[in-house]
């Protein structure tokens, strides 16, 4: 085998490596949440938040009732205990209880409304929770394809990496050295196959001079890409 199809067999494989690496970071990046389930996470969230202010608002609001009632009742019992005489005193006493009532009433507004929008977050939390459960599940399902493939992707690519090092150590330095160079500079194809007289990495038509030359596997350069040609 030439110097020329020894490198038309390492670009080969070479395609074959930037191809799988290629697959694998899309298998990588795929395996991110998708935006959908990040979606349903911050609404699982949002609706978590919400549930939390209310039975707090719901609470405070209950101990505060309390608290009213107790003064209230109080002030009620002073009222009646007979003990106060003075008038003003218990005209201020019975202002005193108008008023708790009046709050109370407010307060105890407050706590059905409260009431209320712990039924209504609780329902639409629940909703999320469900439909956080389905999107787990599907997306479990998905990665568990996605790693399978990456496992596969994976073990391909050290298998052909060994390959590579085996076929890299019998071409020579210099050699070796420019068709690295050519697979920067052109994308990553350092040797195009000719097929009669077209470069295969450009389609520009090669002279029936170069044509010999390849066939009888000499280094020819493709006048339209400049990359190495080798016959196939």
């Amino acid at each position: 085998m030439t110097q020329i199809h020894q490198l038309y067999q390492l670009q080969k494989l070479d395609t074959q490596i930037d191809e799988k690496k290629k697959r694998l970071g899309a298998v990588l990046n795929a395996q991110k949440e998708p935006e959908s389930l990040l979606t349903i996470r911050k609404r699982v969230e949002a609706a978590n938040v919400e549930l939390q202010k209310w039975q707090t608002q719901h609470k405070d609001l209950t101990l505060e009732v309390g608290s009213v009632n107790t003064k209230a009742k109080n002030s009620e019992n002073r009222l009646y205990s007979g003990k106060v005489t003075n008038p003003k005193e218990l005209k201020d006493l019975q202002q005193e209880i108008d008023a708790l009532n009046r709050r109370k009433a407010v307060l105890e507004d407050a706590v059905l409304e409260a009431l209320v929008m712990i039924e209504e977050v609780q329902a639409e939390k629940t909703a999320a929770d469900e439909a956080l459960e389905t999107a787990v599940a599907q997306w479990e399902t998905q990665s568990a394809h996605l790693k399978t493939e990456q496992n596969e992707l994976a073990l391909s690519l050290h298998k052909l990496m060994q390959t590579r090092k085996t076929k890299a150590a019998a071409i020579d330095a210099p050699s070796l050295k420019e068709y690295e160079q050519l697979r920067q500079q052109r994308h990553g194809l350092a040797v195009a196959g000719l097929r009669v007289n077209m470069c295969l990495g450009c389609r520009t038509t090669v002279s029936a001079n170069k044509v010999k030359e390849v066939n009888e596997g000499r280094k020819v350069y493709c006048g339209g890409c400049g990359r190495l040609l080798a016959a196939v």
